[in-house]
C-alpha cells in the first residue's frame, strides 16, 4: 500500500551543448558535472542540480513544485503548477580548459527547456583527416580580439554546403576543425573548395549568443567587408588570415 507520494518538479533544465565544428547534426552534450557555474542573477531559492545530461533548476516557489500527495499519485497530481518565468544570468567555465568560458542570460521556468552553446578551446580542438584552420583574430593595430565567433561555409562541387563554427580564446587564437568535410576525389575539377567566412565579435564578447556582426579585412578599395572568401584544401591544416596579414583582422561596424 502506498501511503503518500512525493512529487517534485524542476522549474527548468539547461543542456550545455558542444557547438564547435561541423553544424547541422545532433550536438553532443557537455556533462554538467564537469563545469563550474557562477550565477550573477537568480532567485534566492534557486538550486542547481548537475547531471550528465544537463543542469536542473530547482525552486521552492511556488509551493506546488514540491509537495506530498496522500496515497498514490494520479495523473492530475503530476501536472506542474503554474509558474512565472524568471531571469537568471551568470558565467560557465570548464576547469579542464577543453571549452571556453562564456556568459549567459536567459528567462527560465515553466519547464521550457534551455540550450546553451559552448565552444571548444584551441586546447580542446582536435584535427582529423579532414584537416582544419588555425589562426589569431586581431584588430587592425594588432590588438588580439578574444571571443570572436567564426562561421565558415564550405561548398564542395556538386554537394550541399558544409557549415563550421569556432570561437577564439582570450588571446584571440582559434582552431577550427573541418571534421566531416568530404575529401577531394581523384577527378575533382580543383584541389580546393570555395568557402566564405563571416565573424561575430565585440570588445566584450563573452556571451556568444549576443555578438554583433563584425567586418573582416579583405582586399580592394573597401578593405573591410562582412565576408572573406577563402579556399579550403581538405586534409590540410593551414593558417587563416586576412590577405597580406599574419592574422585575421577584424573591425567593428
Amino acid at each position: 500500500m502506498i501511503f503518500e507520494t512525493l512529487v517534485l518538479h524542476a522549474s527548468d533544465f539547461i543542456e550545455w551543448l558542444d557547438a564547435s565544428g561541423a553544424q547541422g547534426s545532433a550536438r553532443r552534450v557537455v556533462p554538467a558535472q564537469t563545469l563550474e557555474i557562477r550565477l550573477s542573477q537568480a532567485p534566492r531559492d534557486l538550486e542547481l542540480i548537475h547531471k550528465t545530461s544537463g543542469t536542473a533548476l530547482w525552486r521552492r516557489i511556488p509551493a506546488g513544485l514540491r509537495r506530498v500527495v496522500a496515497g498514490e499519485a494520479v495523473p492530475a497530481d503530476l501536472v506542474p503548477p503554474a509558474e512565472a518565468m524568471f531571469p537568471i544570468a551568470g558565467e560557465v567555465r570548464d576547469p579542464a580548459g577543453r571549452f571556453l568560458p562564456r556568459r549567459f542570460a536567459l528567462n527560465a521556468g515553466q519547464c521550457a527547456g534551455q540550450r546553451l552553446r559552448m565552444f571548444r578551446s584551441p586546447h580542446g580542438t582536435r584535427f582529423g583527416r579532414a584537416g582544419g584552420l588555425i589562426g589569431r583574430a586581431t584588430l587592425d593595430d594588432g590588438t588580439p580580439l578574444p571571443w570572436a565567433l567564426l562561421a565558415l561555409r564550405v561548398t564542395p562541387p556538386l554537394a550541399d554546403p558544409f557549415d563550421f563554427v569556432a570561437q577564439s580564446d582570450a588571446h584571440g587564437e582559434f582552431r577550427l576543425s573541418l571534421e566531416r568535410l568530404p575529401a577531394l576525389t581523384k577527378d575533382a575539377p580543383a584541389d580546393v573548395y570555395p568557402a566564405v567566412l563571416s565573424v561575430r565579435a565585440a570588445p566584450d564578447g563573452t556571451d556568444p549568443d549576443a555578438l554583433p556582426q563584425a567586418l573582416v579585412r579583405t582586399t580592394g578599395g573597401a578593405p573591410f567587408k562582412t565576408e572573406l572568401a577563402v579556399d579550403i584544401a581538405p586534409g590540410r591544416i593551414v593558417t587563416l588570415a586576412s590577405p597580406g596579414r599574419d592574422a585575421l583582422v577584424l573591425q567593428f561596424p
